[in-house]
């Protein structure tokens, strides 16, 4: 799969009364070593990902808003990836076709988003976690985060990798 054009042209960054410009940098998810049981943190405040071993259960998230584990115990070693928001955050998928914006972001991290194999295509493509659809937050640090869902590879033999830009409203100080 390639970035869609339409996936980033038509954001809109203006920041409302109380925020900051936006900020851009990039987020990803990579799958990490099934044998080993690493899974992926990844904090939504600035893209940034930790990995550390484990089994779906973070101890001490620091803010993170996903994570992305290895389900079960990865018996054939490849689908078995599954991502979901960490408890107490508010995380939600703003779908393809939805106006890219601070309020739509805001409103769709309100939603939720509960555990999703990103390898059963079917399942991503009926909760709309497709290329142009973006995962959006209101984070630990009262930042809005719209992270685009831009370029996704792998499937149902493989873990899928996700990559795009992450585009994040502080809060005014």
């Amino acid at each position: 799969m390639s970035a869609s054009p339409s996936a980033t042209s038509d954001v809109d960054l203006t920041a409302p009364a109380g925020y900051a410009e936006a900020t851009e940098t990039m987020w990803g998810l990579a799958p990490g070593s099934c044998e080993h049981s690493e899974q992926q943190i990844v904090d939504l405040d600035d893209g940034m990902s930790r990995v550390e071993s484990g089994d779906g259960v973070v101890k001490d998230p620091r803010g993170a808003e996903l994570l992305y584990w290895p389900s079960e115990s990865c018996i054939d070693d490849f689908g078995d990836y599954q991502l979901r928001a960490l408890p107490n955050t508010r995380v939600g998928l703003l779908q393809t076709g939805m106006p890219k914006t601070f309020e739509s972001c805001k409103a769709a991290s309100g939603t939720g988003f509960g555990g999703l194999q990103l390898s059963d295509g079917s399942e991503s493509e009926a909760r709309g976690f497709v290329e142009g659809a973006a995962v959006c937050s209101v984070t630990d640090r009262g930042a809005v985060s719209m992270a685009l869902i831009e370029h996704m590879d792998g499937g149902t033999f493989d873990d899928v990798s996700v990559s795009g830009r992450l585009y994040v409203w502080p809060k005014s100080p």
